[in-house]
């Protein structure tokens, strides 16, 4: 792959690999840039690149690993959905600190979950990956998954029941 073409790539995937980065930071945007960034210097220094068939699967491979180091030495919470992007304008002012407050538990409640689940559930359910691209991001099986999605829904559900 050359430099021109790792750039194509890389620019057509940054969009994608920001708004994923973004929901494991809490300090702002420019933490999520430099996920991005260390994630896609390991890209282009693998030494693999020219046989690699799923080049985005790849880098949110990198970028999971490089959000999971981050989390580790900060002992941050994620922030596993964005708020302010799902409220309309138009919308009345208690309905809109209603829906805040919903966001902010179910945050909360995904924020607990363990990291693998917890990623199950944002790749799927909130950035809706396949189960295939999951399995690949995370270095698992499809089968394996399941069972991640299938316990960490159960546990939100018991979560949500209890409130």
């Amino acid at each position: 792959m050359t430099e021109q073409e790792f750039n194509i790539l890389v620019q057509r995937l940054r969009p994608k690999l920001i708004n994923f980065a973004g929901g494991f930071v809490k300090t702002g945007a420019a933490t999520a840039e430099d996920m991005v960034q260390d994630a896609v210097i390991k890209l282009w220094r693998t030494q693999e690149i020219q046989e690699v068939k799923n080049h985005e699967a790849l880098t949110l491979h990198i970028l999971k690993n490089v959000c999971i180091d981050y989390l580790r030495l900060k002992k941050n919470n994620t922030e596993s959905l964005n708020v302010n992007s799902t409220h309309k304008l138009t919308e009345d002012p208690v309905a809109a600190l209603e829906r805040k407050d919903q966001f902010a538990f179910l945050r909360g409640c995904i924020d607990t979950l363990p990291s693998d689940q917890m990623l199950a559930v944002r790749l799927r359910d909130i950035m809706g990956y396949e189960m295939e691209e999951i399995a690949v991001i995370l270095d698992t099986t499809e089968g394996n998954v399941r069972t991640l999605l299938s316990r960490a829904r159960q546990k939100l559900r018991e979560k949500i029941q209890m409130r």
